[in-house]
């Protein structure tokens, strides 16, 4: 497609949905990447929470919420080119990406897709709770476990309603999702890192086992623009425990991105 050929609508509808416009009103954009089994419904509360210095969007992914019918994506550099023809239109004002866990991940590869068709590139990369794109993920992966091990992980994680959890019904629809989403995020990474010229905000939780500052650290080798770290209180999903904080550091960065400086660094 033409990179001056606008996306058509009901396509791009299918991964984010388009604000109320507001003749006049250029602010920041935000577009937020689920986590492994997440939706976007996950970011449901951030647009009043952030509406003050931006809008907020949340990815809607293949196989889930309205999209359920839907096959689940296999290739996350495939999902990634999609993502980034779906908003190729939407990327006209200074924006930021944001990213948690397997959304991180996937936040990296569809700012590469943006660059490879020559668009507009974010004023941020937020990348949480999950290890550069150089490291390779730790065994055992867990896509691969039994169904057992798959729900004792999950509950350790402790971000999944234990209603759901204790439904088999609801497990049987949900497991599937999850799994192949660690499949995406565990896929084999590049040896090499390719650099980005965007500024890059590793962020993780101070109690995650999984994600340590050895893995936040590793996504400046991502960038030759500005990288900074930093943890909240609370384990791999640190957002939900620190939310008044994470908001904080994330309306700061979006009112400087909006004023056209450096990505706040």
């Amino acid at each position: 497609m033409n990179r001056n050929q606008a996306v058509p609508t009901a396509a791009r509808s299918k991964w984010i949905r388009e604000p109320v416009p507001r003749p006049g009103v250029r602010r920041p954009r935000l577009l937020c990447f689920p986590f492994a089994g997440g939706g976007a419904t996950a970011f449901r509360t951030w647009p009043a929470l952030l509406e003050d210095v931006a809008d907020v969007h949340a990815v809607r992914l293949p196989g889930r919420e309205e999209r359920y019918r839907e096959p689940l994506a296999t290739d996350i550099d495939a999902l990634a080119r999609e993502v980034a023809e779906a908003v190729s239109d939407w990327c006209l004002f200074p924006y930021a990406l944001y990213g948690h866990s397997m959304g991180a991940g996937l936040a990296y590869r569809v700012v590469h897709a943006l660059a490879e068709r020559g668009l507009p590139l974010p004023g941020l990369l937020v990348v949480a709770a999950h290890r550069a794109p150089h490291q390779p993920a730790p065994l055992p992966l867990s896509h691969s476990l039994s169904r057992e091990e798959l729900i004792r992980k999950i509950r350790e994680f402790g971000a999944t309603p234990q209603a759901l959890l204790n439904n088999p019904e609801m497990l049987d629809f949900f497991l599937p999702v999850i799994r192949a989403d660690f499949a995406l995020s565990e896929a084999e990474e590049e040896h090499e890192a390719r650099l980005l010229s965007v500024p890059i905000l590793a962020l993780g939780g101070e109690d995650d086992a999984s994600v340590g500052m050895n893995e936040l650290n590793a996504w400046s080798l991502h960038t030759t623009a500005a990288f900074r770290v930093r943890r909240f209180a609370g384990g791999h999903f640190f957002q939900l425990s620190s939310e008044e904080q994470l908001m904080e550091l994330l309306r700061d960065e979006l009112r400087d991105l909006g004023g056209g400086q450096d990505g706040g660094f």
